[in-house]
């Protein structure tokens, strides 16, 4: 089923993508696995807890599907292994990370910080700790570990941000530091630089000065190109010209524009996925919809519907009233598109609107919502917080199918774990969480977790308060720990 979205920022930023079309890591088998010893320290076991590798690590990461680790010793260095234990990347003080490109290539991201004096006009004094004359710096280096190819290495400040994600646009390309690679072997080439945002379809936008393109990974000429950014649209509303400024204001800035503006066409292509241009001309359906056109201040493509969404939000009712219109540029106030979603950019519901989900009638007595979210891979299923007079929220999951909670909501938190597997983490208490099966509606462990990662990694706390930290796997619902 198609499954579109929109990620709504109400004085944020604003970003989309359908969920039909993102390129998803594969869950990777795991053979062996961290394990919590009793001392505090983690070593390396099969399923049945049987110990494969001798050695002890302060702590020990899961293995990648290409067999490597990132594990620590006594002294708190990081190096990474192998599944023979074998060490292929030094102990040292740097910190590491891995990323896998399509179960093949091994990324190693490697990071130090350090302290050297600064030149003298660089030094700087405080009233609180006087004359500073040191500088922090950090050195950053990405490579391939099968074959030592340096994707990135500079010594830059401690406050520099850094490229610490390569994205996969699919099995062949790759995003990184602002440059698409294609793969060749087990080499990764420079196809072209500048790219400043990726879009589904193997797409993205490349920003050359004040000149933008679009480009497809798999086709040597861009999509469009010569394209200029603005925070305006204008086209024509029964012959004359309406002008809509300020659209789609962001509280941060962003290098993406709202808008792409082709001249020689005279045509505007709208974000997020700049893959539909807005109709030149809009047909009103009625006289009163000239008043809503002039106060607009949202606009954005819908993905994989033949539709813009416009919005014009109320302040003092914290809601948008939204519009619609198609490529021929008629203004619709409905589209059937039951699979859109607009979320905002910490997944609150913007549309539908809340009484198009839930009524106040199926609400628990006494209570008022308070927020509606959702996850991008479920399209019935809404996590709703709710207050009662008391000033106590609690939150549940309401299906908008059976028109009935699936989890009543009764809990403290929740949130979804892994979607696929039907596993959340639910608790009544604050930092005392269970894991909970969707489909049986059952708690499924005994432990009280003060945290557990989708990663898989569960925190408890012992009777000292003391923390562990110990790998869960969620598919047979075993705790990679020593029993107390």
């Amino acid at each position: 089923m198609r499954f579109s979205l929109l990620l709504l920022a109400i004085f944020s930023f604003m970003g989309c993508y359908s969920s039909k079309e993102r390129l998803q890591q594969p869950r990777v088998k795991q053979e062996l696995y961290p394990y919590l010893k009793k001392n505090g320290n983690y070593m390396y076991v099969d399923t049945d807890f049987t110990p494969v590798l001798p050695t002890e690590y302060r702590h020990a990461d899961l293995f990648t599907s290409t067999g490597y680790a990132v594990v620590q010793n006594e002294q708190e260095e990081y190096a990474v292994i192998n599944q023979s234990g074998e060490t292929v990347v030094s102990f040292s003080e740097r910190y590491l990370s891995l990323q896998v490109l399509t179960d093949q290539l091994t990324v190693v991201m490697r990071r130090e910080t350090y302290t050297k004096t600064s030149r003298f006009w660089e030094w700087e004094w405080t009233i609180f700790s006087g004359l500073n004359t040191t500088v922090s710096r950090q050195k950053f280096d990405v490579f391939i570990l099968e074959t030592d190819q340096v994707l990135y290495s500079k010594k830059l400040s401690a406050k520099a941000s850094l490229p610490s994600h390569i994205q996969l646009l699919d099995d062949q390309h790759f995003v990184f530091n602002e440059t698409l690679y294609i793969r060749k072997g087990k080499r990764l080439v420079k196809q072209a630089g500048h790219i400043i945002d990726t879009f589904n379809n193997q797409r993205v936008l490349q920003q050359n000065g004040e000149k933008y393109a679009l480009l497809n990974a798999n086709e040597k000429r861009p999509e469009r190109q010569n394209l200029e950014a603005t925070d305006q649209l204008s086209f024509l509303v029964e012959g004359e010209k309406m002008v809509l400024n300020g659209v789609n204001q962001r509280r941060y800035y962003s290098t993406v524009p709202h808008f792409l503006y082709d001249s020689d066409n005279q045509t505007y292509w709208i974000e997020p996925q700049f893959d539909k241009a807005f109709p030149k001309a809009i047909t009103l359906q009625a006289p009163e919809q000239l008043d809503y056109l002039q106060k607009v201040s949202y606009v954005n493509s819908i993905p994989d519907y033949s539709y813009f969404i416009l919005g014009v939000f109320y302040y003092d009712a914290w809601v948008y009233d939204w519009k619609y219109v198609s490529e021929t540029g008629q203004l619709l106030d409905s589209i059937d598109a039951p699979d859109f979603f607009v979320l905002d950019v910490v997944s609150r519901v913007h549309r539908p609107y809340t009484s198009e989900l839930i009524t106040a009638d199926q609400l628990p007595e006494n209570t008022t919502i308070q927020k509606i979210t959702k996850n991008s891979s479920l399209n019935h299923v809404f996590k709703i917080t709710i207050k009662d007079k008391a000033g106590v929220e609690r939150v549940g999951l309401w299906n908008t199918q059976t028109k009935n909670w699936d989890l009543a909501p009764i809990y403290q938190d929740l949130y979804w774990l892994d979607v696929d597997l039907g596993l959340l983490a639910v608790a009544q208490e604050e930092y005392r969480y269970q894991l909970y099966d969707y489909e049986t509606k059952q708690t499924i462990t005994s432990s009280i977790y003060k945290s557990i990662y989708t990663s898989g990694w569960g925190t408890v706390e012992d009777a000292m308060g003391k923390q562990h930290q110990f790998y869960i796997d969620f598919k047979t619902r075993k705790e990679y720990r020593e029993p107390k």
